[in-house]
């Protein structure tokens, strides 16, 4: 990328240029036409480095601005991917109401429910998108979230209350029985500008392991997928699919059900949409990841850590441990290869967040076994439970 010279160090190239030029000495006070001159030439090349470097990082993807600058880098995902980051999905869900047999709640956005103190995500706004007849027993309505988002998730068994009395209908109480929309947060920038390289870096082969990372990358809320020839059966294929943090179903990666049947609809085809799954594969597994427990032990450290420290050291391994994954030859790029755990990573992220720290040992744990190295394989995936000062 070009450098852009700061306003002071080009306003003093200009000022030494016109004093070569005309072999004089510009003085400091006064009214000077020649400083003038500089700061204005000044100026004009600070436009034009700011412009040069504006096109220069907008010719390639990694660095190319996003819809809210110029959208350049949607121009570049419509391209290879064919869509813009993926907007952020509604929940709904079925409730069950309780009305006299021939009680219309209204539709349309004139009925509205407030989530209760005690949900999940209390003091959400949803509304009813068609009016509904009460029958007098057995009585539930689909109501959608008026906030996009997995910030109006519900937990089945949550109750919500209208926000306004309708007539010879209970007011309280209403229960979630069913999720019908599983809600989505909006695709990160980040993500997106991932999603579009990997699309850059992997050309398709007609069914190679990253041609499932691509096809899985078109479903809303999919982080990565993981595909491996299925062990002793040909023509066979596991592909773990993990889900992006927020709108997974633990927090760690494990995807929902809809999730899954997504990947799924989206690979075999769904209705009238054509199936990508290479003739030559007989059978795909769609399966979840599995997040593995890990707990992190420091001892001995000389003198203690501070709370400062402590924190920083947790977050330093948190964020190099939620970038271990399992490794796939045909869909990773081997000089990016982060799939094992082991003392000696963990101890330059201690240091490298607390600098000349001295400390006994350090020792770790995946789902309650002690290790000195570990691989993750398959559909494992490493998130970081604790980690203990001793």
């Amino acid at each position: 990328m070009v450098t852009i010279p700061t306003l002071s160090q080009l306003y003093n190239d200009v000022l030494n240029d016109l004093q070569s030029q005309y072999n004089v000495t510009i003085p400091v006070f006064g009214k000077v036409f020649l400083r003038a001159i500089a700061s204005v030439k000044a100026a004009k090349l600070k436009l034009f480095y700011l412009g040069l470097a504006n096109v220069q990082k907008n010719i390639w993807p990694d660095t190319a601005d996003s819809v809210s600058i110029g959208g350049t880098l949607e121009r570049f995902g419509l391209i290879k991917i064919k869509r813009n980051p993926f907007n952020a999905v509604s929940a709904q869900y079925t409730i069950k109401v309780t009305g006299s047999a021939g009680a219309v709640i209204p539709g349309y956005g004139k009925t509205q429910f407030l989530s209760d103190a005690a949900s999940l995500n209390p003091n959400m706004l949803f509304t009813l998108d068609s009016p509904y007849t009460c029958t007098g027993s057995n009585d539930f309505i689909t109501i959608r979230a008026l906030t996009p988002g997995t910030v109006s998730a519900l937990n089945i068994n949550d109750t919500l209350t209208a926000t306004a009395p309708i007539i010879n209908v209970t007011q309280t109480g209403n229960k979630v029985t069913a999720q019908v929309v599983q809600p989505l947060d909006a695709e990160t920038l980040d993500a997106y500008r991932a999603t579009v390289l990997y699309a850059f870096q992997s050309t398709p082969q007609g069914g190679a392991a990253s041609d499932y990372r691509i096809w899985a990358g078109e479903v809303q809320g999919v982080a990565k997928v993981y595909p491996y020839a299925t062990s002793g059966q040909p023509d066979e294929i596991d592909l773990y699919i993990e889900s992006d943090i927020a709108d997974s179903t633990d927090g760690h990666g494990t995807p929902s059900g809809a999730m899954i049947f997504n990947v799924s609809a989206k690979i075999e085809g769904l209705g009238i949409t054509p199936g990508l799954r290479p003739l030559g594969v007989f059978l795909v597994n769609y399966l979840p990841v599995t997040p593995y427990a890990v707990n992190v032990n420091i001892t001995g450290a000389t003198p203690p850590f501070t709370s400062q420290q402590k924190t920083a050291i947790t977050t330093a391994i948190t964020s190099w441990i939620n970038t271990v994954r399992p490794f796939v030859a045909g869909a990773d790029i081997l000089v990016n290869k982060n799939d094992v755990i082991d003392l000696n990573n963990l101890i330059l992220q201690t240091l490298t967040a607390v600098p000349g720290s001295t400390f006994g040992a350090i020792t770790f744990t995946v789902n309650g076994i002690a290790y000195s190295t570990y691989k993750f394989l398959n559909g494992y995936i490493p998130y970081l439970n604790q980690v203990t000062f001793i």
